[in-house]
């Protein structure tokens, strides 16, 4: 399933708004975006494009977004905290307003891959579009035919040092994602080397742990029945592809609790990788 298709599960279709759209609501829909999802998808994605003028420029031009950020306003002020359906109504609705809000980024010229030479822009709009397709493709199970994100640089001085080993993590995730079998071929070796390199690059962040995790998943869910963890060891060893995918599982789903991510934008987006790879799995073929 396509990430639209995995927002749809939930049914939330954004209610008719009880009134056009006011230079007030306007306001409120703006700075929703600037305090809350902007900030949670400029972590997220490693880039300051969300908050900058092309972000919030996208969502001024956009009515479609604005009216979703709307709705999703009403639904809460119009939904007690006792309302179960209603709150899981509005819970839904927030992937809506998350996705919609990541993918402003393509109202900008159209996808191309990015060639360019040397460290990009820390708003650099071509790098923030593709690594939403990047994520776009990590979640929908499917593959790259080619790498569109900026290669690291070979030897970067001290000043881009910690820039160019968060370019190296999301060009190495995009490598995984052109990792395709082949007949009589096993792949394995080479998805591991890369799983390898992109965990030696987390550094703490909690975008990276998400992602590193989801691609874990994503690679191992398929080798296992799903009551595989009822036969976990009582000692987990990650070197171990059983508990390494356990460790992960765990990790995605802390991370989609209400409790658990530190921003919206990170629940939400964990929120959808436990939908398509654990419960349901949509996008787990045995």
């Amino acid at each position: 399933m396509k990430v639209q298709e995995l927002l749809a599960i939930g049914n939330a279709v954004p209610p008719t708004l009880n009134a056009p759209m006011s230079q007030e609501k306007l306001a409120e829909v703006q700075s929703l975006y600037e305090q809350v999802y902007a900030p949670g998808l400029e972590k997220f994605f490693e880039t300051e494009w969300y908050l900058k003028p092309g972000g919030s420029n996208a969502l001024a031009s956009n009515p479609r977004v604005q009216e979703v950020l709307a709705a999703f306003l009403q639904s809460l002020a119009t939904t007690s905290t006792d309302d179960v359906a209603g709150m899981a109504y509005s819970a839904n609705l927030e992937f809506r307003v998350v996705w919609e809000l990541a993918t402003l980024v393509h109202s900008s010229p159209e996808y191309k891959v990015n060639i360019s030479n040397g460290i990009p822009p820390t708003d650099d709009v071509g790098e923030a579009r593709n690594r939403v397709m990047v994520f776009d493709t990590l979640l929908s199970g499917a593959f790259l035919d080619r790498n569109p994100l900026r290669p690291p640089l070979d030897n970067p001085d001290n000043a881009n040092y910690h820039r160019n080993r968060e370019l190296r993590f999301w060009y190495g995730l995009a490598q995984f994602l052109m990792v395709q079998d082949h007949p009589n071929m096993d792949m394995t070796p080479q998805r591991d080397h890369i799983l390898g390199q992109l965990r030696e690059l987390l550094d703490g962040r909690e975008n990276r742990d998400v992602l590193y995790s989801l691609t874990v998943i994503r690679t191992l869910t398929h080798k296992f029945p799903p009551d595989f963890e009822s036969t976990l060891p009582p000692h987990l060893d990650e070197s171990d592809p059983k508990s390494k995918l356990a460790v992960a599982r765990k990790f995605i789903q802390d991370e989609a609790r209400v409790t658990g991510g530190t921003t919206n934008v990170v629940r939400r987006f964990s929120e959808l990788g436990v939908r398509a790879f654990i419960t349901p799995g949509y996008n787990t073929a045995r």
